[in-house]
């Protein structure tokens, strides 16, 4: 049965790579690179101790986990990813495939709180590839409409991670 599954979830991927080959090439300035990858996670605010972060980066074919817990500082995260090797990567590139494309237009920086500083804590999350880095942060509160149900799946999928 193991191998059925393993078996169903190649075929699923040749199909979604299948169907993705023919989307013009104006979309690989937002998300569509193969070389894509994704630092998300949270942090806390500036008086904590301790674990003050956790943050993850998902690429084309695994999932890591930054094992020292900094928080992000900066514009790059330089974190000390470790492969998570105990989960399903399909169940988490949605995060890469789902991130909207309203976000490439956003400055560097608070989604939609330009006073906001790093005091607070929030949801970090950093997109490269082989044409474009951007880094953005999140309050709880203060986000774009368009990034609302985004929003919902990245703390879905931070849920599940944290719990492993």
């Amino acid at each position: 049965m193991p191998h059925l599954r393993h078996y169903f979830g190649i075929v699923l991927l040749i199909m979604l790579t299948i169907s993705c080959s023919s989307d013009d090439d104006a979309n690989t300035d937002e998300g569509e690179n193969q070389n894509a990858r994704l630092i998300f996670g949270w942090f806390a605010d500036e008086n904590c101790n301790g674990d003050c972060a956790t943050i993850y980066k998902i690429d084309s074919s695994s999932v890591y986990r930054d094992i020292d817990s900094n928080s992000p500082e900066g514009d790059v995260f330089l974190g000390n990813f470790q492969e998570i090797t105990n989960i399903n990567y399909q169940d988490f590139v949605v995060l890469l495939d789902e991130l909207p494309s309203e976000i490439f237009n956003e400055p560097n920086g608070y989604l939609d709180c330009v006073d906001c500083t790093d005091a607070l804590g929030g949801i970090y999350l950093e997109y490269q590839d082989d044409q474009v880095s951007h880094t953005w942060r999140i309050r709880n509160a203060q986000y774009p409409e368009y990034f609302a149900n985004y929003r919902s799946l990245l703390l879905e999928k931070l849920a599940t991670l944290n719990s492993l």
